[in-house]
């Protein structure tokens, strides 16, 4: 039985993922159905929850819609999926890409592991339209099949580059007139939300678990800090990046840097 809900499931996926690109077939949709109702004369109470499916399927039904139906086949697999398995594909703006001014940042990822937080990074780092991004010693960059799958093709807009060592990096940046800035949970560092100064900034994320070394956060002109108010003081570093892309965004514009 669990042969025939997964041949219905994977069916499921696989139209779910030619969303928004290609409508539903009615070919798909009628196997799919087919599926569904063979399970009709079943006694269990979660199988026939699964039948009923087939009543609620259409050829103009949404992705959100599709997807809806989906979730009762994956929780009776008990599928455990991916965090790449959520990215939403949507339809990106033609007129975005035409958009010339770009905000004076760079963000550096000196050693993350995760190619999934460099995926989101890519994406979060393209939607402000930053400058570019640098990628030190092991960082997957977009060649890595896992990154590239997350970025969605964000890495194709905005400039990025692998470094093997932080060093010189920093020290070109800073004689390009970046303001260099380490992202970090030291003693010394300044909170998020304070006034920047400066018209370029390079903000530097480390490791996941490790963070940034020491001599590392040396080489920097300043630390800055995420103020957390829950017992965690950790926060997962696409989000980091985020936040802090955006504090530098929403001040840059407000204040007119």
């Amino acid at each position: 039985m669990n042969k025939k809900i997964e041949k219905a499931y994977n069916l499921f996926r696989e139209m779910e993922k030619k969303f928004p690109s290609q409508k539903l077939l009615n070919q798909d949709l009628d196997l799919l159905k087919s599926l569904l109702i063979s399970l009709k004369e079943e006694k269990d109470v979660d199988l026939q929850r699964l039948y009923h499916i087939h009543l609620h399927l259409h050829l103009d039904m949404s992705q959100k819609e599709f997807s809806y139906w989906l979730i009762p086949l994956e929780r009776y697999l008990k599928k455990d999926l991916k965090d790449d398995d959520f990215l939403i594909f949507n339809k990106d703006h033609e007129e975005r890409k035409e958009y010339k001014k770009t905000l004076p940042v760079v963000v550096i990822l000196d050693h993350v592991r995760s190619s999934f937080n460099v995926g989101s990074i890519f994406r979060s780092c393209e939607a402000f339209h930053i400058e570019k991004i640098y990628l030190v010693g092991y960082t997957p960059d977009p060649t890595n099949s896992k990154t590239k799958k997350t970025t969605l093709g964000a890495d194709e807009f905005i400039p990025w580059e692998t470094v093997p060592k932080i060093s010189p990096l920093i020290e070109k940046l800073q004689q390009e007139h970046f303001h260099v800035i380490a992202a970090e949970t030291t003693s010394h560092a300044t909170p998020l939300h304070h006034p920047f100064n400066h018209k370029k900034v390079a903000f530097v994320f480390g490791n996941e678990r490790f963070g940034l070394d020491p001599e590392v956060i040396k080489l920097c002109q300043e630390t800055r800090i995420l103020p957390l108010a829950g017992y965690k003081n950790s926060l997962n570093i696409a989000n980091c990046v985020s936040i802090f892309i955006y504090e530098y965004a929403r001040q840059f514009a407000e204040l007119k840097l």
